[in-house]
């Protein structure tokens, strides 16, 4: 290029072509394809012109090199790597990233064109990394010779497009995740949710509607879901009722049929809400729910049939159903859903009142669960184990304890169910929270009341079995009892005959005393209570109870100041505290200390509320374990070897306290005792007695009583034989009966009797019933009744003299003599 041409060529470059024109004008380009003025070659010239006055950035790859030139735009693209870029060859000026290599230059160089959309490029501005999206064209720039002779690249900034288009993708992307899991939620809710647009067409059903009717999907105005689901007689009415609720611009309500999948009808109430845009108050969305309400109204129905207050009772049952509409924000369980980072997604008031309650916290949407408990280290780490069982993305119930121990920490059922978003990845969980500490309490106590009643039904079947045991066994030892003694009279005066049935009397009288032993266990026997004064009776056993527990151990009494009175039956009270005795001192084979306290005390526990006089027995025994303590009192229970004891002491001593209006209670450490504690009403001395005691027996002399005409009646036919053996002995005409009806047989046909003695427990007619059909013909018939006292029931009540079994034939006589003499 001639020096005139060059000096004017790149003073019109300094002056038109901007900064970079003024670089290009003043740069050294010596050591480049450039340095000889002829290869500032026409077509050169013209195309660096174009590049240099376009406002678009781009870069001119000249000659077989690629030297770099380009314009104020393409530098402000480049950042930092201008000016020196500037002159630079494709292969040194690093321009890979736009995809300018010496392979691809080859390529457009041989006549294919390079196009590349939104590519990354990582340029430094001002030391700062920027991050560019461009739009590349590259195409061929012909030479004098029409040969490609370099590479003209147009690099559009397209940056903000691409932004605005990741962010729109990004917008979308939410807005799929959010219906995802507003589907999710809607899907839980028992109702049918419906969203449709202003004039009503629809655009959304939950899958409730499909599962109720059997029908998918489809956009339908009202009067199409009206005629496809609505009963015919309700559809102009729903029809009417939403076109209503537009015009007046008011919330939609309405009562109708939809048909199921199953062909039936059944009640729905309907009720909507409107939805304006926020920028224009136009409405553009209508929200829905269809709530099942068939059995509200078939109960409503038959209401309007039985009760004349009809209005009022539907009225109540109606807002009872109206409250279904916000079942999920109001209903008293809690519901709380979260995602994999804890952050709350949904919750409602319930879950945030009690949440609020037990830490004092109250969450909302958009929290982090764990964030709120970042100062309560323990509380965290329960609350994240409890929600990690439901992030595992399986359902699971469990019941556990939650809270801050300073303010509450109930037992609460936690119900969990993953959230998936629409391609089935799980996204979160939530969960369904009832508070179960309640619950817990009344399982606990029903258990214990179920224990308890089946302790007390078993005693109640062993006590029956007892008493019936004891009736059978007293009728045994009477015909015992009776005929020995009459064997006794009638024999011979022989010593050894005597010691034999006296042998035999000893050993039926032991048996007496068992059969009472078991009376007092069933709470059956006849006691004898009066007002005593339970010192006087301690007092006078001092000499009995040392003889009994041994000069090896130590005996303690120790009385109140006040006379301890109670209602008891003084011979059962010794009997009792005998046994206690008996007992402690087993349970201190070598030795001990044994105190007896007599003292005052108010009833509590299962006593009725009063005074009470207490008698304590303690030793300092071997003590029992809490098994052996809980089956202390009951029958034949015993640790004692084999023929060293009945099992009987301590649960006689427990009916005998329990017929007295009182208790036993024992407790028991073992290795250093036990104390037994025997509670009775407090009396005053001059209580009336509840049962008198039996009369002194009234010695009768043979022959003083003249001959009577006597009816015996017992189902029992040793007992009837033995009685009848001794009446006859005493020199009485008697007759006898197997049973109620023969016996009124006898007194019709065979009458007049001056006396008749009637067993009490009898099949078809018992003692009682027989007493009061015979003085209903016979009001001045005297009778006795024998009884083996556990026949007789609590609640009956006669007023007849009893003689109870087994009785000897001086017994009999004495109540003969007082009957036909008194």
């Amino acid at each position: 290029m001639p020096a005139v041409v060059e000096k004017a060529f790149l003073q019109k470059l300094a002056e038109t072509g901007g900064a970079c024109g003024t670089l290009i004008a003043s740069h050294d380009w010596r050591a480049t394809a450039l340095a000889d003025a002829a290869a500032w070659t026409p077509a050169l010239r013209t195309s660096l012109s174009i590049v240099l006055r376009s406002p678009v950035p781009m870069v001119l790859l000249w000659g077989p090199e690629g030297l770099c030139l380009y314009n104020d735009a393409f530098s402000i693209l480049v950042g930092d790597r201008h000016p020196d870029l500037l002159g630079a060859s494709v292969r040194d000026a690093g321009l890979d990233a736009l995809g300018l290599d010496a392979e691809t230059m080859a390529g457009v160089l041989g006549g294919k064109a390079l196009t590349d959309h939104a590519r990354e490029l990582t340029f430094r501005r001002d030391g700062a990394v920027r991050q560019v999206f461009v739009d590349l064209g590259c195409s061929p720039v012909a030479g004098e010779d029409e040969a490609p002779a370099g590479i003209l690249c147009v690099v559009t900034d397209v940056t903000d497009r691409v932004l605005a288009e990741r962010q729109r993708d990004a917008a979308e992307t939410v807005l799929k995740d959010s219906e995802a899991e507003f589907r999710l939620m809607v899907d839980t809710v028992p109702q049918i949710i419906w969203i449709a647009d202003a004039n009503g067409q629809m655009e959304f059903l939950s899958r409730q509607f499909s599962e109720y009717t059997g029908a998918g999907f489809r956009s339908m105005s009202p009067g199409e879901i009206a005629g496809a689901f609505i009963h015919s007689d309700d559809a102009p009415h729903v029809v009417a009722a939403f076109q209503k609720a537009r015009d007046n611009d008011e919330a939609h309500f309405s009562e109708h049929r939809i048909l199921s999948a199953a062909g039936e009808y059944r009640w729905f109430l309907d009720r909507a809400h409107s939805y304006r845009d926020r920028h224009t108050g136009e409405v553009t969305r209508w929200f829905g729910a269809s709530v099942d309400i068939h059995d509200r109204r078939l109960a409503e129905e038959g209401l309007r049939e039985l009760n004349a207050n009809l209005e009022e009772r539907v009225a109540e049952r109606t807002a009872e159903r109206n409250l279904l509409g916000a079942i999920v924000e109001h209903t008293d369980v809690m519901v709380m859903a979260v995602d994999l980072d804890y952050n709350i997604l949904a919750i409602n008031a319930a879950n945030a009142d009690e949440f609020e309650r037990v830490f004092g916290l109250r969450p909302k949407a958009g929290d982090n669960i764990l964030a709120h408990l970042a100062d309560r280290p323990e509380q965290q780490a329960e609350v994240r184990a409890g929600w990690a069982r439901g992030l595992g993305g399986e359902p699971v119930t469990f019941i556990e304890e939650f809270g801050d121990p300073e303010r509450a920490r109930p037992y609460y059922e936690v119900t969990f169910r993953p959230l998936h978003d629409a391609e089935g990845a799980l996204i979160g969980c939530y969960q369904f929270v009832t508070d179960v500490t309640d619950r817990l309490r009344r399982e606990a106590e029903l258990i214990e009341a179920q224990s308890a009643l089946r302790q007390s039904q078993k005693l109640e079947a062993i006590g029956q079995l007892t008493g019936g045991v004891a009736h059978d066994f007293n009728n045994l030892l009477m015909a015992i009892l009776g005929n020995l003694e009459l064997l006794r009279k009638h024999l011979p005066a022989d010593p050894r005959t005597a010691r034999l049935i006296d042998g035999a009397v000893l050993g039926a009288q032991r048996g007496t005393a068992l059969t009472q032993r078991l009376l007092a266990f069933a709470r059956r026997q006849d006691l004898s209570v009066e007002p005593r004064d339970l010192s006087e009776i301690v007092n006078g056993m001092v000499d009995l109870l040392e003889q009994s527990i041994g000069s090896g151990i130590e005996l303690a009494i120790s009385h109140p100041a006040e006379a301890p009175i109670a209602l008891v039956d003084a011979n059962q009270m010794e009997l009792a505290i005998l046994n206690l005795a008996v007992n402690a001192r087993d349970a201190m084979p070598n030795g001990g200390q044994l105190t007896l306290e007599i003292d005052h005390a108010a009833g509590d526990g299962d006593l009725v509320p009063g005074d009470y006089v207490r008698v304590v027995m303690t030793d300092t025994g071997q003590g029992m374990d809490d098994e052996t303590l809980k089956k202390a009192t009951e029958p034949f229970f015993s640790t004692k070897g084999v023929g060293k004891g009945t099992g009987l002491g301590l649960s006689m001593i427990h009916g005998l306290a329990s017929q007295l209006q009182g208790t036993l209670r024992l407790s028991s450490v073992v290795g250093e005792g036990t104390r037994a504690e025997l509670w009775l009403p407090r009396a005053s001395r001059d209580a009336a007695p509840i049962v008198v005691a039996a009369a002194e027996p009234i010695i009768v002399e043979p022959g003083e009583l003249p001959p009577a005409r006597i009816l015996v009646v017992d189902d029992d036919m040793l007992v009837s034989m033995s009685t009848v053996d001794m009446l006859r002995d005493l020199g009485h005409d008697v007759l006898e009966a197997a049973s109620g009806a023969e016996a009124l047989e006898i007194l019709a046909q065979d009458g007049p009797f001056d006396l008749m003695i009637t067993d009490y427990a009898m099949p078809r007619m018992n003692g009682a019933e027989l007493a009061r059909a015979a003085r209903g013909s016979y009001p001045r018939l005297p009778i006795l009744l024998a009884t083996g006292n556990a026949e007789m029931p609590a609640d009956e009540r006669l007023d007849l003299p009893r003689l109870g079994k087994p009785y000897n034939q001086s017994q009999l006589a004495t109540q003969l003599h007082r009957l036909l003499r008194g």
